[in-house]
């Protein structure tokens, strides 16, 4: 598969059937991942998998904070607030979302449970978690992205389906409970992966990209 066609193919998936991938699948991608350019080849990226039972219960303790309004303190300070095409970008997407698994506007115990999917890692057999070291600041995050954007296509690639989340990150002090990250790094997301379930409602919606027009300009 193509570069072009991975980016094509490539969604973010919310419904995973439970079916593990052998460990040497996950070993050989992450073999090939580890090719990803970061700056002054620092490869600050460290990351940790879970799985089994494992991701059983720290799904269950990050949901159990997530339901009981602990409040989230990320590493990383998420968004202050987002405005104009950025604000627009984002309902639509969350329109999609909610209207592909049926809920309505005004459904508010609907929509909490659907975000709580969140921390059930949409049933996903493997989660990944990506953290990089304080002292390398936004270089160090910038690295991090491209390594998760390499994880993903190359995932598409091999037919395995992904979801970058952020919102696992809410809550990094729970996920250092069952995962061993340094204190000394900053956990930038989680990725559940697995083999999706293509027929499942949730995953047959793609959100549209801009048009380059709007998002890039040519100086001649």
């Amino acid at each position: 598969m193509s570069v072009q066609k991975a980016l094509e193919g490539r969604f973010s998936c919310r419904k995973f059937a439970e079916t593990p991938l052998p460990r040497t699948v996950i070993n050989d991608l992450l073999k090939t991942v580890q090719k990803t350019a970061s700056w002054c080849n620092t490869q600050p990226w460290a990351i940790d998998v879970i799985s089994g039972e494992s991701l059983k219960k720290l799904s269950d303790s990050l949901i159990q904070s997530a339901s009981s309004g602990d409040v989230p303190n990320p590493d990383f300070d998420f968004p202050e607030q987002y405005s104009g095409v950025f604000r627009e970008r984002r309902k639509v997407c969350g329109l999609q979302l909610y209207d592909s698994v049926g809920i309505q506007k005004g459904e508010v115990e609907k929509t909490k449970e659907q975000s709580l999917e969140n921390f059930n890692f949409f049933s996903a057999p493997h989660a990944l978690f990506i953290s990089t070291p304080k002292e390398l600041g936004l270089y160090g995050a910038l690295d991090c992205g491209l390594y998760i954007s390499s994880f993903m296509l190359l995932a598409q690639e091999l037919g395995i389906n992904t979801i970058a989340q952020a919102a696992v990150a809410s809550y990094p002090d729970v996920i250092r409970q069952h995962v061993q990250i340094d204190i000394n790094r900053n956990l930038l997301c989680g990725i559940s992966f697995g083999y999706g379930e293509e027929s499942h409602p949730v995953n047959r919606y793609r959100t549209e990209r801009e048009s380059i027009e709007n998002v890039a300009v040519f100086y001649d």
